[in-house]
């Protein structure tokens, strides 16, 4: 048993062995190099230096073989073998004099056709399987008229992305978060913002084809190529800017590997119309953009281009507070899985409508208070807006709490796990042969008329509001009203389940409810007009045109199920068949108001045996009628996520 216990510590302690290197990084003149980026080639294993050039670092087992990258901007990087190292480390690194912006003579066409081939090389040079990144992501909120940030936000993220073969939507998971919030958030800003979670899915230009890139949208565009450096590494670099006259959305540049022709790093902003469309989209929230900024950077690993770095810095202005506001997004690969990556659980996915500011945990509550930040190599550190430092102020600082803050915060809260169906619904329905109603409500009224014959189908138009429980439940209240002349009316309260069929790319959702509800139906016999007041279930009708409707009053469970998809941001599509069991039953006359204001207008029922009523069906007086509709139906809609 001892011999055992032994053999297991030291198979344990070679696993996980780790060496631990200090060290420090000057220039040439032994001035310190602060904020240099060391790290582990072919690895996302790194740190950087603090103030004093100095840092530490771990290197597990299996890196002990390889080497020690360090690189700091503007200074030529060097590489170090492990195995040859001597800690702690003394590094000097030399001024890059690199000469840059040399531009090529190269005929239109022949531009083009480099373009098209650097085109037709993305199903090469980039992943053709499914994989799951790590990532560190960023979100901030600046007030600069206050010189105040509304809020501080950082995660570490999970991100599940399909292969660059096609364009379909990926995942994300927040595995850790913190933020610090303004408390005033809600009197400086009035906007939410959604879809940063999902940033390193939908602002990868390469897996989605931007118009920058596409053959088809050259003619839009005039290029420029120069040869320069990326990184120590020869590239063409290649500005754009839309021709005058076409509605082209970016200008900007894009680096492309001389060797590969993969895109390493682009660089946009938007063009005039691109600033006018976007303020347009704009325009509802009170808001206006004057500046905006994207950073895109892909990183060689085994074999492939990824996706290691994203930006987007937008200026903008509030017309409601005065103010101008700067809202950024940062992304960074830190950690790559290419082998059998499977989706991630639906129960653990951020929706594309959720809002970083309400899911990110307060830094007090985090307990995520010190995690490394991983910058992969030097051009990250010039791309990325803020320090290690500052970071740490920002999500430190201190405010005050004033009253109603958290009342706010939970009503958005509450607004942002929300949705809408908008549907309409169709059943068939058991029509009546021949039928004749005498309706006398008083001694001075009658309504006579016989009931119009024939079978075809039902239609009716229906909201649902529903509540997010979790990614699997929520709770919801229905309501549908007929289309056409006929009479159906039904409201439920329900609960409903989801669960993804198809897991990846636009998912396909399973989804199914149990509902209780209350349903009003009827074929309609006429309009007639009332030449005086009268009463009918226990409220009085004085309209100059009212409508009669035979037909019966039900209530009991109703079941769906049926299959959604998301079509765009936060609309998705659903198909849903349902059934219905009548727990009770009623035959009835139903009387609604026609004339008037509209929501004033009354409605009541009352039961075929009242005495005012005298009801024939094939000639012979009844108080039940036939007229039934079919307890399943159909419905097609639209989901709205808020």
């Amino acid at each position: 048993m001892r011999l055992i216990l032994f053999l297991l510590i030291l198979f344990a302690t070679n696993t996980f062995a780790q060496t631990i290197i200090t060290g420090k990084v000057s220039d040439q003149t032994k001035q310190a190099l602060p904020g240099s980026s060391i790290y582990i080639k072919d690895s996302y294993i790194g740190t950087v230096s603090n103030s004093q050039g100095n840092f530490k670092i771990k290197i597990p087992k299996i890196y002990q073989s390889g080497k020690l990258c360090i690189s700091s901007i503007g200074y030529q990087s060097k590489e170090i073998s492990l195995n040859k190292l001597v800690t702690p480390l003394l590094v000097k690194l030399e001024k890059d004099t690199a000469q840059l912006n040399e531009v090529l003579v190269m005929p239109k066409d022949t531009l083009l056709a480099l373009l098209r081939k650097a085109y037709g090389k993305i199903k090469d040079n980039y992943p053709n399987v499914d994989t799951r990144m790590k990532g560190f992501y960023r979100e901030s909120y600046y007030e600069a008229n206050k010189e105040e940030y509304l809020y501080f936000g950082e995660a570490i993220i999970d991100v599940f992305k399909s292969s660059y073969n096609n364009s379909s939507e990926g995942q994300v998971k927040i595995e850790e978060s913190r933020m610090n919030k303004h408390p005033l958030y809600h009197d400086y800003s009035s906007v939410m913002w959604y879809g940063g979670l999902h940033f390193p899915l939908y602002s990868d230009d390469i897996k989605h084809r931007a118009s920058y890139l596409s053959p088809k949208d050259f003619k839009r565009y005039d290029y420029t190529i120069y040869k320069d450096k990326l990184d120590n590494q020869s590239v063409y670099r290649i500005e754009f800017k839309p021709k005058e006259g076409q509605k082209a959305k970016y200008q900007g540049r894009f680096y492309l590997d001389i060797t590969s022709l993969a895109y390493l790093y682009s660089e946009c902003t938007f063009s005039d119309f691109g600033y006018e469309k976007r303020n347009k989209y704009l325009f509802f929230n009170g808001l206006s953009v004057s500046k905006r900024k994207e950073q895109l950077k892909y990183k060689f690993w085994k074999g492939k281009y990824y996706l290691s770095f994203s930006s987007s810095k937008e200026n903008l202005y509030n017309k409601k507070t005065q103010s101008k506001l700067i809202r950024i997004y940062e992304y960074l690969t830190t950690d790559i899985n290419s082998k059998d990556a499977k989706p991630i659980q639906f129960a653990e996915q951020t929706e594309l409508t959720d809002v970083f500011y309400l899911k990110a945990k307060d830094i007090q509550k985090s307990d995520w208070q010190d995690k490394t930040r991983i910058q992969a190599d030097s051009s990250l550190i010039k791309l990325m807006e803020y320090s290690p430092n500052k970071s740490n102020s920002l999500l430190h600082k201190e405010h005050n709490l004033p009253k109603g803050y958290q009342f706010k915060q939970k009503l958005m809260k509450v607004l942002t796990h929300t949705y809408a169906d908008i549907y309409i619904r169709a059943k068939s329905n058991k029509s009546i042969t021949e039928a004749k109603i005498i309706y006398t409500p008083s001694p001075d009224l009658s309504f006579n008329k016989s009931i119009p014959t024939g079978n075809s189908p039902e239609f009716s138009f229906g909201m649902k509001m529903g509540y997010k429980l979790n990614p699997h439940f929520d709770i919801n209240y229905d309501s549908q009203e007929s289309i056409g002349k006929n009479i159906s009316e039904l409201n439920s309260l329900g609960f409903a389940y989801e669960t993804p069929i198809i897991n990846r790319g636009n998912q396909l959702l399973l989804m199914c409810g149990v509902n209780y509800f209350f349903l009003q139906e009827g074929i309609h016999v006429g309009y007639f007009k009332s030449k005086s007041n009268f009463k009918a279930g226990g409220k009085k009708f004085n309209a100059d045109k009212i409508a009669l409707y035979i037909g019966k009053k039900k209530q009991g469970l109703s079941f769906d199920l049926g299959l959604r998809t998301k079509l765009k941001k936060f609309y998705s599509l659903f198909v849903m068949g349902g059934y219905q069991f009548n727990l009770q039953e009623q035959d009835r006359l139903f009387i609604k108001e026609k004339s008037g204001f509209f929501l004033t207008r009354k409605k009541a029922n009352i039961s075929l045996k009242n005495s005012s009523i005298k009801y024939f069906e094939d000639g012979i007086q009844t108080s039940t009628t036939c007229f039934d509709t079919n307890n399943f139906n159909l419905k097609v809609g639209i989901r709205i996520m808020l």
